[in-house]
Order: structure tokens, then sequence, then C-alpha cells
């Protein structure tokens, strides 16, 4: 997709989040809730936006129908609507898996060229994930694609997703030199005034959102991740602890217990706290304890 037309199909910054949408948002969800209808029928779909503000806006309507239409999704105008609007459909109570997605994590990054990621997962009936997927087109250092299924580890993927190829991300120089500070994430940014697993050794700042955290865990490159939030939403993390936890490091809630992706909202306790798996026990046990929350801490 043009770098002018994602730009030019802003539509609103949501509230409550500050953050932006882009017909592209909705050309990709649009695109991906179609074709896991047509090969998948029994699931169900969750997905980030839904079609009212198309509805609304003739222009940003027009704009994502057509970004839909050139990579190959539904040419009719109110079939591509109902596409979108599936991502809101309730549980249906039947034991059925569910596919999240996030057509667009990182909204800002994308926009400005910086780092987003296009996030789908498949969780089970108890909302626990079955696999997920990260696609961040900006990559460089790796293939830009993760893979992982539960049981199975993570594999990697060229842009074109033909087929997996070989590739082991390398040891960080912080694993083999236990004297260097190994470098750590954290959203929100802010939460490091509170939050310090390793004393006065600031977070990275890696844009934007949180998926790419996980990337950058699940690929090695930093020790570990803290989302220090308890209400958060399915889409922004179910495809991204489980890629952490394929690749080999641990991603749980702040009390070590595993994250269940229960509805479109879910909550957990003291926020999510990933290890790669080059860190030392430790460096997760530090980034568990300074996820907890005072008065939580284990007898």
């Amino acid at each position: 997709m043009d770098a002018c037309d994602t730009q030019a199909g802003v539509s609103f910054i949501k509230p409550g989040d500050d953050t932006p949408v882009t017909a592209a948002d909705f050309a990709i969800q649009g695109l991906v809730a179609a074709a896991l209808k047509d090969q998948f029928p029994a699931d169900r779909f969750m997905g980030e936006e839904d079609a009212g503000d198309l509805r609304g806006d003739a222009a940003l309507r027009s704009l994502a129908l057509r970004l839909c239409n050139e990579h190959g999704g539904e040419r009719s105008e109110e079939a591509f609507l109902a596409a979108v609007d599936s991502g809101l459909e309730p549980p249906r109570g039947k034991g059925e898996r569910t596919w999240v997605l996030d057509p667009i994590d990182g909204t800002k990054g994308f926009m400005t060229g910086e780092g987003f990621v296009i996030g789908l997962a498949l969780v089970d009936a108890d909302g626990y994930a079955l696999l997920g997927v990260m696609g961040v087109p900006p990559e460089e250092e790796s293939p830009p694609i993760m893979a992982a299924v539960r049981g199975h580890g993570l594999r990697w993927w060229t842009a074109e997703g033909t087929a997996p190829v070989t590739y082991e991300p390398p040891k960080p120089a912080w694993a083999a030199r236990p004297e260097l500070s190994a470098p750590w994430l954290i959203s929100p940014q802010k939460a490091s005034a509170v939050c310090k697993p390793f004393g006065t050794l600031e977070p990275s700042v890696v844009c934007c959102g949180a998926m790419i955290k996980y990337f950058q865990v699940a690929a090695g490159r930093h020790v570990g991740f803290i989302q220090y939030e308890e209400e958060l939403k399915a889409w922004d993390h179910a495809c991204g602890l489980i890629c952490v936890d394929e690749s080999g490091g641990r991603a749980t809630d702040a009390e070590g217990g595993q994250v269940a992706f229960d509805g479109r909202q879910f909550a957990v306790k003291g926020g999510i706290v990933c290890a790669s798996r080059w860190a030392m026990k430790g460096q997760r046990q530090a980034l568990l304890k300074a996820a907890r929350r005072p008065g939580t801490e284990p007898e």
C-alpha cells in the first residue's frame, strides 16, 4: 500500500487511547476477515475495527474498499463493510475457536515509517492462544514474519510468505557477557517511573505499540518486556505472547500464571511479563517482581 494512500486515509483519533485509524486498518481487516471465513467457516473472528466510521465517511470508505480490492479482497461495498463488522461477533457459546486480528498495531509508526505490526492469533474456546503470526514490514535485521504454533516452536518467513526460511536470531552481546546491562522494554513508557526491574537502568524506547515489543523479545534483542496495565485488549497481545513462548522465552502474568484472552478486553494480574530465551533466572524474577503491585507480593 502506498504511503500517500495510507496517510490520506486517516479517519479519526480513537477516544481513550489517542491512536489514529487509517483506511489501511479497515482494508486489512476486511481482507483478512473474508479470507478466514472462507477457509475456516466454523471459527469466530474478532477484529479491532468496526465499519461504523466507514459508513459515515464516503471518502474513507471508498479508499478502504479500493485498497482491499487491490489486494484481492471483497469487491462489493456491502460485502466489504460486512467483513469488517464481522470482527464484532459475540461468542457463540459452542466451544468455537476465535481468530483475533490487529490490522495495524502501531498506526503512528505505520504513518511515519517506523515500527508497526500486523498481528493475527487463534485462541481456543478457553481463550488460550493456539497460534500467532506477527508481520513487521519495516523489519531489516531478520525475516519480517514470525509464526508460532503451540508446542511446535517459532518459525520465520519472508515477506512473500510462501514458505518458512532457516533463520536463527543471533545471541545478543548482553547474554554472552553478564557484566553488560540487558536492554528491556515497558508499556506505557511512563510506567518506568514506578516499575524498575533493573534499578536505574531505563527501558529502551521502541515505536510503536505493544506488538513490536513482543517481536523484539521473541527475536532476542531485549531481555524482557512489561505491559504494566491490568485491563487490556486481546488483539494487542494474543499473538505476541505465544510468539515469545514458542521462541523459547516466557510470557505470563505478573504472578507467573498463564494469560487467557477470554474477551475483547481481558484482565491480567499485574500486567504481562515477557522474558527472552536468553534471560537468566534472576532477570526474569526481577521483571516479575517489578510488575507486581504493592501489597501483592507472594508470601
